[in-house]
């Protein structure tokens, strides 16, 4: 019984971590001049959850796609790209950064893969969501 309640505190301090080294990466990102690009409207949330306090926009369910991207996006001097790292988030990856690179801005790609390397075993930008709930004991 003792091993399983030590257990869980080592989880739960691991959780906290994982939450608050989020939290850090993505508030560090809370710029005028910077924009996250994500996939849809639970992304978009999961993102805001963890501190984020900056402008996203959201590829899927906003009418916008990806068509005018470079436009949409041209006046901000750095784009993070957040997409989920399943098969169709890594094709958004590539088609992404493609339609910005003739954009002329900064492509932010070392974010995305910090935070998959901050919260091993993500696969969906959406799933970063349940970190949230360890920042109020953490702050």
């Amino acid at each position: 019984m003792k091993d399983r309640k030590q257990l869980g505190k080592w989880q739960m301090e691991s959780k906290r971590k994982v939450a608050f080294s989020l939290y850090k990466l993505f508030s560090e990102l809370d710029d005028e001049g910077t924009i996250v690009v994500v996939e849809g409207k639970r992304d978009y949330i999961a993102i805001k959850s963890l501190g984020y306090k900056g402008k996203i926009f959201q590829l899927c369910g906003s009418g916008k796609g990806t068509g005018n991207l470079a436009s949409e996006l041209s006046y901000y001097k750095k784009i993070v790209i957040m997409l989920d790292y399943d098969k169709k988030g890594e094709s958004l990856v590539k088609s992404v950064t493609e339609k910005l690179s003739y954009g002329g801005v900064t492509i932010d790609l070392s974010t995305r893969k910090k935070v998959r390397e901050i919260a091993k075993g993500i696969n969906h930008v959406e799933d970063l969501r349940k970190f949230s709930q360890y920042l109020i004991q953490e702050s």
